[in-house]
């Protein structure tokens, strides 16, 4: 397999895969916004590039259907992005060549800064961006999720052997069979009480390793309302824009 990530005018980054596999050449649009074009192995990536202006317009009709439902990818403009258990997130052009984050404690902001010649769809700006905010929340992360989900587990009578952040695309956290607990460095984007909510969940899982009957009773038993905390997850997800 062989990979291109391309800019388009109009539709933003769009990655070429080419695939042995592959047979005919072929658009998806993700529901998340993401556009790949397919592209048998044997034929070069020009031609993946034709066919995408080919369709063009197809692209950003889907692409405009999926924001109708809020399911495209964010996207990036200068100003307030979101806000945290500690900080205001804000996004500004800078008189710099540079990606810079300023922190201000005291207003509890933190200010990501970007060139103001750059354009915020350009891919590499956005990956910066990206980097650069993941960057504060890992710090964040880390100098909270530790310690309160050793609070938590005093608390409520859980033990675990180790605690990892990492930057999961798809889960809040998990729990191995050893006990080890991974949790995702996003919750910080998250209420208190969600927070607390995913972190005795995978407390539970120390004790409890399915989904079963035993541990929804558990679950239910620290958090009567999870149900209604369900339904606040699932207005997130792991991942910025």
């Amino acid at each position: 397999m062989s990979e291109k990530i391309l800019f388009v005018d109009g539709i933003g980054e769009v990655l070429l895969v080419r695939k042995a596999r592959s047979r005919q050449l072929r658009i998806s649009v993700k529901s998340s916004g993401e556009v790949q074009v397919t592209i048998p192995w044997l034929l070069p990536f020009s031609r993946g590039e034709a066919f995408l202006e080919e369709k063009r317009e197809w692209v950003i009709r889907t692409r405009k259907r999926l924001e109708k439902r809020g399911l495209t990818r964010k996207e990036l403009l200068p100003g307030d992005l979101f806000s945290t258990r500690n900080f205001k997130y804000h996004l500004e052009p800078l008189k710099s060549t540079k990606v810079q984050v300023k922190f201000h404690e005291q207003e509890q902001l933190v200010v990501i800064g970007y060139p103001e010649e750059a354009s915020l769809q350009h891919p590499e700006i956005v990956a910066r961006i990206k980097m650069a905010v993941e960057g504060v929340l890992r710090y964040e992360a880390k100098r909270y999720l530790p310690g309160r989900t050793r609070e938590l587990a005093s608390q409520l009578g859980y033990s675990f052997k180790a605690l990892t952040i990492k930057n999961n695309k798809t889960n809040w956290g998990s729990c191995s069979n050893l006990g080890n607990i991974n949790l995702n460095l996003h919750l910080m984007r998250l209420p208190d009480r969600v927070i607390d909510y995913i972190l005795v969940h995978e407390l539970v899982h120390t004790k409890v390793p399915n989904h079963g009957p035993a541990f929804k009773a558990r679950l239910k038993g620290h958090f009567p309302d999870g149900d209604e905390l369900d339904k606040v997850v699932k207005k997130f997800r792991p991942g910025i824009f």
